[in-house]
């Protein structure tokens, strides 16, 4: 866990940062392009990454806006646009639908839904929120004419919850195979032509 410095360096803000949204954002991944709900359907298109989570995306030299000086808008913007990055993982509901009742095995004899989860998943950058954008903490302008430690904190913090909030939000993503056993009976009737 960073500590804040005095005076605070860029290196070290982000290192901060990397304690709050991260560790949430990277606890508790059940899908992802390592791990797929169910194994019909074209998942990989769905997914972002894997189980194991999101690397920290920025750097130090990313709070900067121009030159050497951190800027509250500069931190501001790379520190919610983490955030946004890191809310594409969030919760996933998963439905695996039968349209046809022909070549199934026993699992699924007549169409409809047989498979219907939901957990957290590492979803594609189209599923990202722009919920976490939703924070009352200026550090850019207005609020607070110098930024310290003690706001930083807050923002942190605010960030974190702005993720926690939209990692909840569940998303659905129905997949339609023809029948229950796809492949081996397509397969198997195949063989026997």
């Amino acid at each position: 866990m960073a500590t804040l410095t005095n005076p605070v360096e860029d290196q070290n803000i982000v290192n901060r940062f990397a304690d709050y949204v991260p560790p949430a954002a990277n606890t508790g991944i059940s899908w992802g392009s390592n791990a797929h709900p169910f194994s019909h359907g074209d998942w990989p298109s769905y997914f972002g990454g894997t189980t194991g989570g999101r690397s920290l995306g920025i750097t130090g030299a990313s709070l900067k806006n121009s030159g050497e000086l951190i800027t509250g808008g500069g931190l501001e913007t790379a520190i919610e646009n983490e955030t946004f990055n890191y809310s594409s993982i969030r919760s996933l509901r998963a439905r695996h639908n039968i349209t046809g009742g022909g070549g199934n095995t026993g699992s699924q004899p007549s169409p409809g839904i047989i498979y219907d989860n939901t957990a957290i998943a590492y979803m594609s950058t189209s599923y990202r929120q722009n919920s976490v954008y939703n924070g009352s903490i200026v550090l850019g302008s207005g609020s607070y004419t110098m930024i310290d430690d003690s706001h930083l904190e807050q923002k942190f913090a605010q960030l974190r919850d702005l993720y926690n909030a939209a990692r909840g939000t569940t998303t659905t993503v129905t997949l339609n195979t023809c029948h229950a056993s796809c492949h081996s009976s397509c397969h198997s009737s195949r063989g026997r032509r």
